[in-house]
């Protein structure tokens, strides 16, 4: 798991799907999109703020988080005990949900 950023390049796809019925208005809204996303990076960044973890079965079991305070602070919850924690616990951990917060770059 990467604990700050994740990259991922993408080329976005303006175009529209082929099955609409007004191919004039489909055209239309095609370059309108393609306007906008030019002016968006194809840089994409992720930042991870929160793990929430799950020990046990389908039927059963515990839940907890860790979840990021400041850049470099982590804190782990579980249940009323809220404890600091390392980055090393946080990618060690069996991450059941991930929360990501994504960043844009835009292009002047």
């Amino acid at each position: 798991m990467t604990p700050f950023m994740s990259n991922i390049n993408k080329t976005r796809n303006a175009t529209t799907n082929s099955n609409n019925h007004n191919d004039e208005i489909n055209s239309k809204n095609n370059n309108d999109k393609k306007s906008s996303v030019n002016n968006i990076s194809n840089d994409y960044r992720y930042s991870l703020y929160a793990v929430i973890n799950h020990v046990g079965s389908l039927d059963a079991g515990h839940y907890t988080a860790y979840v990021r305070h400041q850049k470099d602070t982590w804190v782990k919850c579980d249940d009323h005990i809220i404890t600091t924690a390392t980055l090393k616990q946080v990618l060690d951990s069996e991450g059941f949900v991930l929360f990501l917060s994504m960043h844009i770059f835009h292009i002047n």
